[in-house]
């Protein structure tokens, strides 16, 4: 029923076209990652992980959807989460050119961070500052075609990226994509590290700063383009959640569980865009 239904009806259910949905399955069929159950297909099982994924839905929502029992969901979720794991680690990316690189020659992509919800049986560590939700920070280097590059989940709370960043820098188990000398990412905000490119401070610098009045000093040209090159990690990551709504609102998952599903969210989404697959969101 799912292979034979319309493109809308695959975005409206998995937050991605069919031609996405088929070529992922095939790619994970090819792959050896996922197999054909004797009741259920590795389309099937696919499909029940995007549902939830992409719209956050709880397994008695996709008992009645897919007419199966919720052992069988769970069984299956979990069985296509520890493929997506082995896919993740699977990733690489590529580079695509940019008129503004010419300006930043020696940038290889963007750093930003955002917010993710977080289980209510870790809401006494990962209590955010002045609102009742939880938190986990979830990390991310992007290149210039809104393909994810690195993603660090699990730090508590709203900490400001550049004490996340300390941390991920400071345990080489991380495997953080360090730059070539002369190549750097750009961020937001000061760090004292060549890695990393930042605007000059108390200068204009976001987008919306500049609408009004152009730039006129040196100074805040440079920040002008500086935030419409690193608006790219800000894109990318405004797909990313427009597609997984499980960003915002995440099931009561185990902590590790959580954190995996972040993962094949960021995964899933870059194998839609480095396929170049003609997708709505990006």
């Amino acid at each position: 029923e799912i292979l034979r239904g319309s493109d809308i009806q695959c975005i409206e259910l998995m937050r991605m076209s069919r031609e996405a949905y088929v070529r992922l399955c095939m790619h994970f069929r090819h792959k050896l990652w996922l197999h054909d159950s004797r009741y259920v297909s590795v389309e099937e099982k696919m499909a029940m992980f995007l549902t939830i994924i992409g719209h956050n839905e709880r397994y008695v929502v996709i008992k009645r959807r897919f007419q199966y029992y919720s052992q069988t969901i769970h069984k299956y979720f979990h069985e296509v989460l520890a493929a997506m794991m082995t896919f993740a680690r699977n990733d690489s990316a590529f580079n695509t050119h940019k008129s503004l690189r010419r300006i930043f020659k020696g940038a290889v992509g963007a750093l930003d961070g955002i917010l993710a919800i977080i289980p209510a049986s870790h809401q006494t560590v990962y209590r955010g500052r002045g609102k009742s939700k939880c938190y986990q920070n979830v990390l991310g280097t992007c290149d210039f075609n809104m393909i994810f590059t690195f993603v660090y989940v699990g730090w508590e709370g709203v900490a400001h990226d550049s004490r996340v960043l300390t941390e991920v820098l400071a345990e080489p188990s991380n495997n953080f994509p360090f730059s070539p000398p002369g190549k750097y990412y750009l961020r937001n905000s000061m760090y004292t590290n060549t890695q990393f490119m930042a605007p000059y401070r108390n200068i204009r610098y976001w987008l919306g700063d500049f609408r009004r009045r152009r730039a006129m000093t040196k100074e805040e040209k440079f920040n002008h383009a500086h935030v419409k090159l690193r608006n790219v990690i800000e894109r990318a990551y405004g797909v990313l959640k427009e597609r997984f709504l499980i960003f915002d609102k995440m099931t009561h998952y185990p902590f590790n569980v959580q954190m995996n599903v972040i993962i094949a969210c960021f995964a899933v989404n870059n194998f839609i865009r480095k396929e170049m697959i003609n997708d709505e969101l990006f």
